[in-house]
């Protein structure tokens, strides 16, 4: 009698994976671990610039040699604007039809200590909340639709997003048990009304714009579970951790690697917890 081996999370074939942000960083170090994992599969680099992409390509290419197991392809993809997304959502459904897993990885942040002035503060905190929190959202209700029943939406999200770090007990409520978008985004306005009065500290926040988009951008996660459980599709919160990237200056204590680790596991592992945030592959409480 022929030998039979059950086929692994890690062995599926012909698997479509979109990764935002990935030209670099742990973006970057999340494609390097699928294309050594999945069999088969087809997995796309996005990025601001088309021309990153194809440049991540090539070094991928080079750097894994026989390592690699699945197609590299790469799109441009602004997770800002609605052109952008609807073009890679078009691609997608034209040459795929289908897609099994999402990972938001596109994201910004700044540190308050490069700020001068409280106007500059409330641009850049504008820019965190449309990439972190609106652009995620953006992209990833383009491309519901196309993810197939089992399919996967992983949010690089961050500890730094716990809910301890405010001390405004209507608003993390508000957040933590999110009914639809529009109370998660009634705590962003908020904040940014706060953010440019300068009263956050007054009113229970935290100071760092960075900080409140994260903890939006959990509660986005936890509320979509909610939202699309019918659908069949999973949602996972990912903190990388303090990670050696340009976004944290170069000053993490973490590889690329290790960082990488936790999202290409809640992208591939069939055990792996949806709807929570998960950092070192261990359930993590944000609030």
């Amino acid at each position: 009698m022929p030998q039979v081996f059950a086929e692994t999370d890690l062995q599926k074939s012909n698997q479509i994976f979109v990764v935002t942000g990935a030209n670099r960083g742990i973006g970057y170090g999340i494609v390097e671990k699928l294309a050594t994992q999945i069999e088969n599969g087809i997995i796309y680099i996005t990025s601001l610039k088309e021309s990153d992409g194809k440049s991540a390509i090539e070094s991928l290419t080079k750097s894994l040699g026989e390592n690699k197991k699945s197609e590299l392809r790469c799109h441009q993809l602004d997770i800002t604007s609605a052109e952008s997304c609807k073009k890679i959502t078009t691609h997608l459904k034209e040459c795929h039809g289908k897609i099994d897993v999402l990972i938001n990885n596109a994201g910004v942040a700044f540190y308050l200590e490069t700020i001068k002035t409280l106007d500059e503060k409330y641009e850049k905190g504008w820019h965190s909340m449309n990439v972190n929190y609106f652009g995620t959202k953006q992209i990833t209700l383009n491309l519901l639709p196309l993810i197939k029943p089992g399919g996967r939406v992983v949010n690089i999200c961050s500890q730094l997003g716990k809910l301890q770090h405010h001390n405004n007990l209507k608003y993390t409520l508000k957040l933590k048990n999110a009914k639809n978008y529009e109370e998660i985004e009634e705590v962003i306005d908020f904040y940014m009304g706060c953010l440019k009065e300068d009263t956050c500290t007054k009113n229970g926040f935290h100071e760092s714009p960075y900080r409140l988009s994260k903890s939006a951008e959990i509660a986005l996660t936890v509320l979509q579970k909610k939202l699309f459980k019918d659908k069949g599709i999973k949602f996972y919160a990912a903190c990388p951790g303090y990670v050696n990237t340009a976004m944290t200056l170069f000053k993490g204590t973490l590889t690329i690697q290790e960082g990488a680790d936790t999202p290409t596991w809640l992208a591939t592992n069939e055990n792996a917890p949806d709807g929570v945030l998960v950092f070192q592959r261990k359930i993590m409480e944000w609030y």
